[in-house]
């Protein structure tokens, strides 16, 4: 299996098409990626904390390894990525949970001062995270790995790794981003250009605190290109599982223009793939579909809108 490493040459801080290769694929074959932790391993003992967001930008945040380039993809295609495997902590390095003064939902006029930077760190090379909650007290709980970022690159603008985009997907938090799942999204530039970062071993919805349980691993991949002339419907970025269907909406500063992103691609998917009319998926979705709020930290706004599979069988 071809694997790609998170050594130095092979991490990106900007998703750029004139970026080179760090690995070429084909379709249907399985590849490894190694990813650094969001801190880009700046934290330790010696430097327990961040002062504030502008010193996270600093230390150059979001490292993403590679781009790989997926070969037959051309513009205008979709990449279906199907998540094999993710495995924590494989470099033996602790993943961190921190609290930035100014980042997390209680910023700003719900709380007119800072409290001082915070960072806890937990062991995340088994399936059970301990987590600290003061006063030498403990909580036991299961890990649920996700990629925080999975993104291709954009035609003729560079973009920083930790930014997202109707057209690269990019940072969104989406806790189903996880192993068995695919997500789709679209292609702008030969090869995709694939890169992956930012894994968690766990989030609370919406990413309040501003930061989640952030470590470094290795994720296993395979990709799948879906022709311009055979896309039936797409509009936004999706997220399918064994069991369910959903669509992603995300923009900034407003919650509610994410849902109806989510919800509307939801709506047209249910239309479009199994055959009823806009009113008939929209009546069945109002009633049982799911929303989950992925992120709501700084700008950043994204929801996913979830169906279950079995209502369309």
């Amino acid at each position: 299996m071809k694997t790609l490493s998170r050594e130095e040459a092979n991490i990106q801080f900007f998703l750029d098409e004139n970026t080179a290769p760090r690995l070429r694929v084909k379709q249907g074959e399985q590849f490894s990626v190694e990813t650094r932790r969001a801190d880009n391993m700046y934290l330790s003992t010696e430097n327990p904390v961040f002062r504030d967001h502008a010193h996270v930008i600093s230390v150059r945040a979001n490292p993403l390894t590679g781009p790989v380039y997926v070969s037959g993809a051309e513009p205008g295609d979709l990449l279906r990525v199907y998540i094999d495997e993710i495995s924590l902590g494989d470099d033996g390095s602790e993943g961190y949970y921190t609290y930035v003064p100014g980042q997390g939902v209680f910023a700003d006029e719900f709380i007119p001062f800072d409290y001082p930077p915070m960072t806890r760190w937990c062991r995340v090379d088994g399936d059970i995270l301990t987590l600290e909650i003061g006063n030498g007290h403990t909580v036991k709980i299961p890990a649920e790995p996700f990629i925080g970022t999975l993104s291709v690159a954009p035609r003729d603008e560079r973009r920083l790794a930790y930014r997202n985009g109707k057209d690269i997907l990019g940072n969104v938090d989406c806790k189903r981003i996880r192993a068995g799942s695919i997500v789709t999204m679209p292609v702008n530039v030969p090869g995709a250009l694939l890169h992956i970062g930012d894994l968690h071993a766990l989030q609370g919805d919406g990413e309040l605190l501003g930061c989640a349980l952030e470590c470094s691993g290795r994720v296993i991949l395979r990709v799948e290109i879906i022709k311009k002339a055979d896309i039936k419907w797409y509009d936004w970025p999706t997220v399918d599982g064994p069991d369910f269907i959903g669509s992603l909406g995300f923009v900034d500063n407003s919650l509610e223009t994410a849902v109806k992103y989510a919800f509307h691609d939801l709506v047209k998917r249910i239309e479009t793939i199994y055959g009823v009319t806009f009113m008939d998926a929209f009546m069945l979705a109002g009633q049982c579909a799911r929303l989950e709020v992925c992120q709501q930290t700084g700008p950043f706004r994204t929801v996913l809108a979830v169906l279950d599979k079995g209502l369309l069988l």
